[in-house]
């Protein structure tokens, strides 16, 4: 949970030219892919560092947890990084966590991933005060290729040369106009939090939520999970990007189970934005002002992420 009194700190802008570090904070990572999309991010014109240890494996994780997080931390200390950059998520973000301590945040810098990594992006928001991204990583989407859109967004958002945008979301079910910090993720792992030191404040706050691979009767149990706890009750906005291969085997499915549970609630929901798991990946900042309109189906930012 994020402490009371914290100031949200905004990394410095991204030069062009200079160096991102990239490492695996969570799944171990394919050897081709995560040259393919080292590749990728030098084809922009970005010198590229891989942490010590990316290519580690203890099973299905980056190798040990602790030294994970002391490749993390170290990345934040390095004054030569301009960005941290994550190969992939897949599972073991949240075993760095009690091995990292917010005074990093004393050196902030872009810190971009989604997935798994949803709990660190969360973590350094809320207990170091630090804006994150919500973004491609780069042994899965860059590696893949980034559409044309996807990328103009990122580099422009993380540049600062172009950070001012809105984005037309695919429906909306309850109407509405608010301004607020976004913060959220995945929402498997997001529930996750739930009951621990790293449960996740959502009071006043926009939540975004989005998921791969999960029956729509597990999607149902996780938003009532979180609804249960008291998570959905104080929201400034709740937007659902992209719910990949959660197709159900019955008639109920997902945009219904939405549209049930949040027709009546006081904020303005809208679905199908087009970030998460999906085929296109757009770059969202958690920590800094959005516009919400659910009368015209828009997500705006409207304060720049870096400073």
């Amino acid at each position: 949970m994020r402490r009371i009194g914290v100031v949200v700190h905004k990394p410095a802008p991204l030069r062009r030219g200079g160096k991102i570090g990239v490492l695996a904070p969570a799944g171990c990572v394919d050897h081709n892919l995560l040259a393919a999309g080292v590749q990728a991010v030098h084809n922009e014109g970005f010198e590229v560092e891989l942490a010590p240890g990316v290519h580690d494996r203890k099973g299905y994780l980056a190798g040990d947890d602790e030294k994970r997080a002391r490749n993390l931390e170290s990345f934040f200390r390095r004054n030569d990084l301009d960005a941290i950059f994550c190969a992939r998520g897949g599972f073991g973000s949240a075993q760095l966590l009690p091995y990292l301590t917010p005074s990093i945040a004393s050196n902030p810098k872009i810190f971009a991933g989604y997935s798994d990594v949803t709990m660190l992006l969360n973590w350094l928001l809320q207990r170091c005060g630090m804006v994150t991204f919500h973004a491609p990583m780069v042994a899965m989407d860059f590696a893949r290729g980034l559409s044309p859109r996807s990328s103009d967004q990122l580099w422009g958002t993380l540049t600062g040369e172009n950070w001012s945008w809105k984005l037309n979301v695919g429906e909306v079910i309850r109407p509405g106009r608010v301004e607020a910090e976004m913060l959220g993720g995945c929402l498997s792992v997001l529930v996750t939090t739930l009951g621990t030191p790293y449960e996740i404040d959502t009071a006043g706050k926009l939540l975004f939520l989005e998921d791969v691979a999960e029956k729509p009767y597990r999607i149902e149990r996780m938003l009532t999970h979180l609804k249960m706890a008291g998570k959905l009750e104080k929201l400034a906005g709740l937007v659902f990007g992209d719910f990949t291969q959660c197709e159900g085997e019955g008639p109920r499915n997902v945009p219904q189970i939405i549209a049930e549970l949040f027709h009546g609630v006081p904020y303005p929901v809208v679905t199908g934005l087009p970030a998460g798991h999906g085929g296109e990946n757009l770059t969202l900042p958690f920590g800094v002002k959005m516009a919400l309109d659910g009368n015209a189906g828009t997500l705006s930012l409207i304060e720049s992420p870096v400073a």
